[in-house]
């Protein structure tokens, strides 16, 4: 399988799980509140409409998923921040090659 494909699924993955766990913030206490979950909801939204829709809302390039995923990893959503954040560093070093 080649990064771009590895990329995709794990920004893929990542999203929804962080869409998931932006859900649960809102009924548990967490580092940022509910603002934190609120934004953690946006940015999960944003990443998951950057794999359904390339380059349509925001580009999607490796960079831009790997800010997105650190943004998410920040606001609440751990696990799916991780995998977004992987998933970025897979879209750098496919243009690398």
């Amino acid at each position: 399988m080649d990064k771009e494909k590895v990329m995709y699924w794990l920004t893929l993955i990542g999203g929804i799980i962080g869409l998931i766990e932006a859900i649960i913030g809102f009924f548990i206490a967490t580092w940022f509140g509910v603002i934190g979950s609120v934004l953690a909801l946006i940015i999960a939204i944003i990443i998951l409409l950057a794999v359904f829709k390339p380059d349509k809302p925001i580009p999607y390039n490796g960079i831009i998923i790997l800010i997105l995923g650190i943004l998410l990893f920040i606001f609440g959503s751990w696990i799916g921040g991780i995998l977004v954040i992987i998933g970025g560093i897979f879209g750098i070093l496919a243009k690398k090659e």
